[in-house]
């Protein structure tokens, strides 16, 4: 079994579009954060030029993780500077500290499966 964290950030306003949308793909699983930052795109009225976004973090079965970053991307997209981003890494190994076991594929769900 090949596991991968899905990371996204993106504007706070998009929150509820994305959440929607991953439960609507089956994907109930995920960790949310504030966050600041800036790229491209930085707040020139702001003293320290940092934007506030949301960042989500969602392990999946490498197979279903570039479907869910397409999810993100979709539902957050408003075509406007300073959207985000999304990253897929590897992870290793992921185990559940509530009944301290390693992850198995029936632990994941992307569209139904």
């Amino acid at each position: 079994m090949k596991l991968s964290k899905v990371v996204a950030i993106f504007d706070e306003l998009k929150l509820e579009d994305i959440e929607a949308a991953l439960l609507d793909n089956g994907v109930a699983g995920f960790t949310i954060h504030p966050v600041s930052g800036r790229g491209r795109y930085f707040d020139s009225f702001n003293e320290n030029h940092l934007i506030k976004h949301i960042q989500i973090e969602i392990y999946t079965l490498r197979e279903y993780a570039e479907p869910i970053g397409n999810v993100i991307v979709e539902a957050a997209y408003s075509n406007a500077e300073s959207e985000g981003l999304v990253s897929i890494q590897p992870v290793d190994e992921l185990y559940w500290i509530h009944d301290k076991r390693m992850a198995q594929p029936a632990d994941f769900r992307f569209k139904g499966d």
